[in-house]
């Protein structure tokens, strides 16, 4: 639908943005649900390498390979190594 007049009689500026923003977040987070599916997979997580490696199907060798070479870097915490798990996600999509 568009609009093509408005009037907005006794609406303040403050009032009128906070209608505005109240709107579109609503509009957003209706579209991000129907994208995503639920908000659970919106959280990102961090797996170890085992937990990598079995979720990409591969051995932690090649898992290994793939962070020397820099095409899927680890992070490093407190002498961990850990996966995002959006990062894999985007890397099986590149590599499909």
């Amino acid at each position: 639908m568009i609009v093509k007049s408005l009037q907005l009689n006794g609406v303040g500026l403050d009032e009128f943005q906070s209608i505005i923003r109240s709107a579109v977040t609503k509009v957003l987070q209706e579209h991000k649900e129907l994208f995503y599916g639920s908000k659970r997979e919106f959280q990102d997580e961090y797996l170890s390498r085992s937990e990598t490696a079995d979720f990409l199907k591969i051995s932690k060798t090649t898992l290994w390979n793939l962070d020397k070479t820099q095409v899927l870097p680890a992070k490093r915490l407190n002498g961990k190594v850990l996966y995002l798990k959006s990062e894999l996600l985007t890397f099986l999509n590149e590599s499909a």
